[in-house]
């Protein structure tokens, strides 16, 4: 999903990355303890994308944490770079140590772009940007050296700024390229390549750019509105659809890869708690090949922010069923 920035296998890579998604406070009454199908630290499953408040998303994190119960610190936070113009990308090479700042202890998915809306593939391919993505990797190595840098996601979806469409070879490598410059910075950085979830507007695998610079394979994943009943619109809309969730499972396990989803939510469609269950009810079934997940608790193209009691319904169930 488009935001303003501000508002996968091994049994030893799996246990590595589970365990990179969790390392890294007025709240609502906690929830209540449970054994949790999601097993032992659900927290993983918990991460979250929220709103800026009044001094950083950290302090909106740790409110979402006490909501759910869960330890201090466990969840994984989610941010991104600016998208629209190349002074917004750089006015957010402070916000990485802000959030160390606030909390030291936090991991967090950077959501990169992988060029600015109007300056070609090609340029970034070719070199002309290295300054610019420089920065940013220096900056966020010295605040989540752990990060987790999801570059240039949903590139197949054409609304994005580093479309794939027939510029391919020049999203490969630029993925590529930038990758390299941010192992300069941290050798403890992992990456996530994450298209929108469904058909889309072009076939995602055209654009995947190898096992060696991708470490997750994530999918954003959204209640939509659509025809049929609730269990012929998960099956056909996300379990079975072109590049959904089955898709994604395969497509990890040929790649050797844990799976991710570093946004998901209800709203577009209001307030589906089935969604929220048939979720979780994957997460929990393939919990031994995700490395992480995290909500979109923030309002951005469409309603999707959980905790505030517009979706009591979805809230309520996300909340017993993520609950530490």
């Amino acid at each position: 999903m488009r935001t303003d920035g501000q508002g996968g296998i091994t049994r030893r890579t799996a246990l590595g990355l589970a365990a990179l998604a969790v390392s890294g406070l007025s709240a609502a009454r906690a929830a209540p303890s449970r054994e949790s199908p999601l097993g032992p630290g659900s927290a993983r499953f918990a991460g979250a994308f929220v709103n800026w408040g009044e001094t950083g998303r950290e302090h909106m994190l740790q409110a979402w944490e006490k909501w759910l119960n869960q330890p201090p610190s466990s969840v994984i936070g989610v941010d991104f770079y600016g998208q629209n113009t190349w002074d917004d990308f750089h006015k957010l090479d402070w916000v990485p140590g802000l959030w160390k700042k606030l909390n030291p202890a936090r991991n967090v998915v950077w959501s990169v772009p992988l060029t600015i809306t109007g300056t070609p593939l090609a340029d970034v391919a070719g070199g002309l940007h290295d300054s610019d993505f420089e920065a940013a990797a220096r900056a966020i190595a010295q605040a989540h050296p752990k990060a987790i840098i999801r570059l240039g996601w949903e590139m197949n979806i054409s609304s994005m700024g580093w479309f794939a469409r027939g510029q391919e070879d020049d999203y490969i490598t630029a993925f590529r390229r930038m990758v390299a410059i941010f192992r300069r910075h941290s050798d403890d950085f992992r990456f996530d390549w994450c298209p929108g979830w469904g058909a889309q507007d072009t076939p995602a695998d055209l654009a995947y750019p190898g096992n060696d610079v991708v470490d997750t394979i994530g999918l954003d994943v959204y209640d939509f509105k659509s025809e049929g009943s609730v269990a012929e619109r998960w099956s056909n809309l996300y379990l079975k659809a072109p590049f959904g969730l089955e898709w994604q499972r395969e497509f990890a396990l040929v790649h050797g890869k844990l799976m991710s989803y570093p946004e998901w939510g209800v709203g577009q469609a209001g307030d589906n708690a089935e969604f929220i269950q048939r979720m979780h009810d994957w997460f929990a079934a393939n919990r031994a090949v995700i490395a992480y997940a995290a909500y979109f608790d923030v309002d951005g193209l469409w309603p999707t922010q959980i905790d505030n009691g517009q979706f009591p319904k979805s809230g309520n169930l996300y909340r017993k069923l993520f609950a530490s």
